[in-house]
């Protein structure tokens, strides 16, 4: 059965952002604590050295993949929103097929540019040279992160549920993994094919709930019997939408994996490792913010296609200041449990230079959950060249700073520069933000 939507109210879009975060929050507190423990269970395994190394050619995998892939989630939302509104069918039909085929020719191309970069630019990876044929065998994962598109008929069907469940597998069996490897007496080869195994597990698993979905909607029906009436027909700026919104998360990944292979490639595999733990701990801190944002997108297409600006502003204003205020309240408590949280990640207690780190960590999250708006509103309002004017003059200070503290400052400096990097970035967007407000409101 084809379901519909009725029009944006105020309220009812904060509910229907409400109850989709406690969804997610639901999956959250389960993927949380379990990615703390295979943190845990890993560092036990492997040590320091050998879970930086992991870190290292999964952050990899994930920039490689990051960066070939179209965030083909916003299309299916962004063109998707109006025919599956009024039961167009064939038109929704087309967008889905032109996503699918997004990320099947993303996943091709991520393969192979992993697979040359990993053999032809390990050494300026930080890989170690006996462990370098390890890192190689993971590139191949880079195939299984392209599942945007299955991400975005989820939100489209408001089956945040589904996606709550999707987010706990790879750590599942991550979990899992390590747990049977420390029972048999696994080693880092091992460590290697249970993160390769997960992350095949894990897009299989995406892919299976949004085909199900669409099965049980009738949107599977005839799928591809317009397909030879071209990929794009009745769907104009599609093309220019999509490579500015992969454009956009490209530079998006200099606040991710790209500071870790940076780090690795600089400081060797134990530093990337204590940054990576640092980072996950401020970003679990936060982390009810980003999925927050992540249910703004529907609710803001919804009211923007209904021509209701005033609510969209209206609303992301109210969300944010309420997701501010949390954010600071909770980053209180850091300091009183951050030494309890990274001795039993590490088995040890941190190192002083780690935990000022992730102290700064935590404030640039902070920055950033109160311009938590500002990017989708930039995206949603058609001002994607806004969004990655932003970004990419933020990339273009931060990561020469980054460079350049980190060899003066080792690991101590890539706190600070994170957080000036996080109060440009939200500066920049606020300022294109308010340029395409004032030139709508002209009109």
């Amino acid at each position: 059965m084809f379901h519909t939507t009725t029009p944006p109210s105020n309220t009812g879009s904060l509910r229907r952002s409400g109850r989709n975060l406690l969804k997610l929050l639901s999956g959250k507190a389960v993927n949380v604590p379990l990615g703390l423990l295979q943190i845990s269970l890993t560092t036990h395994l492997l040590g320091d050295k050998g879970y930086g190394f992991l870190i290292l050619i999964h952050s990899f995998s994930q920039t490689i993949g990051d960066l070939a892939e179209f965030q083909s989630w916003q299309t299916v939302l962004h063109y998707g929103f109006k025919p599956y509104k009024n039961k167009d069918i064939p038109l929704l039909q087309r967008v889905l097929r032109f996503s699918f085929f997004l990320d099947i020719c993303s996943g091709v191309f991520a393969l192979i540019v992993g697979l040359l970069c990993a053999i032809y630019c390990s050494s300026y990876l930080g890989w170690p040279a006996e462990w370098r044929y390890l890192g190689i065998f993971y590139s191949f994962s880079v195939i299984f992160t392209t599942s945007a598109t299955s991400n975005g008929i989820l939100r489209l069907l408001n089956r945040y549920d589904l996606i709550a469940i999707q987010g706990t597998v790879a750590n599942f069996i991550r979990v899992l993994g390590m747990v049977c490897l420390i029972l048999i007496g696994g080693g880092l080869a091992d460590a290697v094919g249970i993160w390769m195994l997960a992350a095949i597990i894990n897009l299989t698993t995406f892919l299976a709930f949004a085909l199900y979905q669409l099965h049980l909607h009738g949107l599977l029906k005839n799928f591809l019997k317009g397909i030879n009436h071209g990929l794009t027909k009745d769907l104009p700026g599609i093309w220019r939408f999509a490579w500015n919104t992969n454009l956009n998360m490209t530079f998006s990944l200099a606040f991710k994996q790209v500071t870790t292979l940076v780090i690795g490639g600089i400081l060797g595999p134990i530093a990337a490792g204590y940054y990576n733990i640092a980072n996950k701990i401020a970003e679990a801190m936060a982390k009810p913010i980003v999925l927050l944002q992540s249910t703004l997108y529907p609710e803001m297409v919804r009211s923007w296609q209904s021509n209701k600006p005033s609510h969209l502003y209206k609303m992301a204003s109210q969300i944010t200041i309420s997701a501010g205020v949390f954010t600071s309240l909770v980053l209180l408590v850091l300091p009183y449990i951050a030494v309890p949280i990274m001795h039993l990640l590490l088995h040890k207690d941190p190192p002083p230079e780690t935990l000022t780190l992730l102290y700064w960590l935590a404030g640039a999250e902070l920055i950033l959950t109160w311009g938590m708006s500002l990017e989708p509103i930039l995206i949603t309002t058609g001002n994607t060249s806004g969004a990655i004017y932003a970004k990419g003059i933020d990339v273009l200070i931060f990561l020469p700073m980054l460079y350049v503290s980190i060899h003066y400052w080792e690991l101590a400096g890539i706190g600070p520069a994170t957080v000036i990097a996080a109060f440009i970035l939200i500066i920049l967007q606020a300022f294109f933000m308010l340029i395409r407000k004032n030139k709508n409101a002209a009109i």
